[in-house]
C-alpha cells in the first residue's frame, strides 16, 4: 500500500484520543497501539493521547508529581500521556477522572506544535470524543467517532437508570450531537450498526472495524511452541490443575460473580479444575470476599499483567472464559479484546455473553456459549469441556486461532481503517 500523503507530499497526521490506550508494557487493550503501528507503516503520522492513570492499575504510570504531560515514541507511534485524577471506585471521583483527562488533553493539544488532519475520539465515555471534536474543529480536521461502548445505553441497561434522569438526558444530547458532527463513525460490533441506524444515523457513515488481535503478540501460541516451554510457563504461574483463565477488568459489568458461583458447582463434581481471574477493578475486593465466603479452593486471583505477558499466561492455561452482565447494549455493541486474545492463543472459549460474541464462538466452533449471569449453565459447560477428549479441545482452539488469523487480524483491519480515512480527503 502506498504511503498516505497530502497534496503537498507530506504525510497525513492522525490523532487518536482514547483515555485508556496503553503500550504493551502495561495491562489493558492495545487496539490503538496496534493500529497506530500499522498506520505508521502505511504513511500516517500517528499520535495517541492517553491517560497517565492506567485503568487496570489505578495509578500513574508515566508522569512525575506536578507534571501535566509527557510524550514518547513507541514503535513509530507518538504516545502523549496526559495527567488525570486518580480514583479507586465507580463514584464521583471516576467522573472527575474522565473530565480531568479531557480538560488536560485540551490544554496539551494547544501546547503541541502539531496540526492533525484526522482526529479520532474514542468512547466508552463521551467526554473524550467531545474533546476530540473541539480539537478537530479548531484545526479544520476530519472528526471520526469510535464507539467501543454505547453510552448512555449501556449505563441505562446496567444501572436501571431512567431515561428521564438529568444525567441520562444530557448524555443523550451529547450522543446525538456527536453522531451529527462525526464525518465517520467506527463501530466494533455489527449490532452497533443497527443501533445507530435506529437512532437516525446514515448507514453510509458507519464503518465496522472489530477489535481483532495483532498476531505478533501470540507467536508463542502457534504449533511451533514446544511442550517444554508450556510446562515451564505453567510452573511459573502455579497452574497445577485444568486451568480456566479470565483476563481483564473486575467490574460490575463483567459479572465475575457468575464465575465464582459456577466454580462452586464445578468443585462438587470435579476437583481437578481451577479458575484463575487475572486483573483488577472496582469489584475485585468484593469478589475476593465472595470467594472466601463460598469457601472456594478452586479459584485464584492474580494481579494484572502487561500485554506482553498475556500470551505466555494464556499459553499456560487450558481454556479461557469471558462473562458479562445481561444487558441489551452488550448483546449488540461489545467486541471484547479478551475474546480475540483467547482465540489467538488457541484456547477453547467459554462465553457467557449474548449476541455477536456468542455467535462468533459457536459458529466458528471455537468453544461453548451459555446465557449470561447463569452459573448453572456455565458450570455445565465447564464439565462438558473437561470431559471432551484432548484432541477435540485442541481442535476448538485451532479453529479459533484460524478464525482470528483469517478475519480479525489487526494488520488487515488497520488497512481498512486507513483506506476509509483516505476516502475522506477525496
Amino acid at each position: 500500500m502506498m504511503a498516505t500523503t497530502a497534496a503537498n507530499g507530506t504525510h497525513k497526521t492522525l490523532w487518536m484520543i482514547n483515555q485508556y490506550a496503553i503500550t504493551p508494557d502495561l495491562p489493558g487493550g492495545t487496539r490503538h497501539y496496534d493500529f497506530g503501528c500499522e498506520l505508521a507503516r502505511h504513511g500516517w503520522d500517528v499520535t495517541v493521547f492517553a491517560s497517565d492513570v492506567n485503568l487496570a492499575l489505578r495509578e500513574h504510570v508515566r508522569l512525575k508529581p506536578g507534571q501535566l504531560w509527557c510524550e514518547e515514541i513507541v514503535d513509530g507511534v507518538r504516545f502523549v500521556w496526559v495527567r488525570a485524577a486518580l480514583y479507586k471506585k465507580n463514584n464521583w471521583r471516576r467522573v472527575w477522572n474522565m473530565l480531568s483527562f479531557v480538560l488536560n488533553f485540551l490544554r496539551v493539544a494547544r501546547l503541541l506544535q502539531l496540526t492533525p488532519d484526522v482526529v479520532v475520539g474514542s468512547s466508552p465515555h463521551l467526554f473524550a470524543p467531545v474533546g476530540a471534536w473541539i480539537v478537530a474543529r479548531r484545526h479544520g480536521a476530519r472528526f471520526v467517532l469510535e464507539l467501543r461502548d454505547l453510552w448512555p445505553q449501556a449505563l441505562i441497561d446496567l444501572t436501571g437508570s431512567s431515561e428521564k434522569r438529568l444525567s441520562m438526558r444530557l448524555m443523550r444530547i451529547i450522543e446525538a450531537f456527536l453522531y451529527r458532527k462525526a464525518h465517520q463513525i467506527v463501530v466494533l460490533a455489527t449490532g452497533s450498526i443497527r443501533y445507530l441506524v435506529n437512532r437516525g444515523v446514515a448507514e453510509s457513515k458507519i464503518l465496522y472495524i472489530p477489535n481483532g488481535v495483532h498476531m505478533r503478540h501470540f507467536q508463542s501460541s502457534d504449533a511451533s511452541g514446544s511442550t517444554q516451554e508450556r510446562l515451564h510457563a505453567r510452573d511459573g504461574f502455579g497452574f497445577r490443575r485444568y486451568t480456566i483463565v479470565y483476563t481483564g477488568a473486575h467490574g460490575t459489568a463483567n459479572s465475575l460473580s457468575t464465575i465464582l458461583k459456577a466454580a462452586k458447582l464445578v468443585a462438587e463434581s470435579r476437583d481437578r479444575v481451577e479458575f484463575v481471574l487475572v486483573g483488577d477493578g472496582p469489584s475485585k475486593l468484593e469478589l475476593v470476599r465472595e470467594s472466601e465466603s463460598l469457601g472456594l479452593t478452586n479459584v485464584r486471583f492474580m494481579d494484572p499483567v502487561p500485554k506482553t505477558a498475556v500470551s505466555r499466561l494464556l499459553d499456560a492455561a487450558d481454556a479461557a472464559v469471558i462473562t458479562l452482565r445481561s444487558a441489551e447494549a452488550f448483546s449488540y455493541a461489545i467486541s471484547p479484546n479478551k475474546l480475540f486474545d483467547y482465540m489467538a492463543a488457541g484456547k477453547p472459549v467459554l462465553c457467557a455473553v449474548e449476541g455477536d460474541m456468542a455467535n462468533l464462538v459457536t459458529q466458528s466452533g471455537a468453544g461453548m456459549a451459555v446465557p449470561p449471569e447463569n452459573p448453572e449453565a456455565l458450570a455445565e459447560a465447564v464439565l462438558r469441556l473437561v470431559q471432551l477428549p484432548d484432541h477435540e479441545r485442541q481442535a476448538m482452539g485451532h479453529r479459533g486461532r484460524e478464525l482470528v488469523q483469517r478475519d480479525f487480524s489487526r494488520e488487515a483491519l488497520a488497512i481498512q481503517l486507513s483506506q476509509a480515512m483516505e476516502r475522506n480527503f477525496r
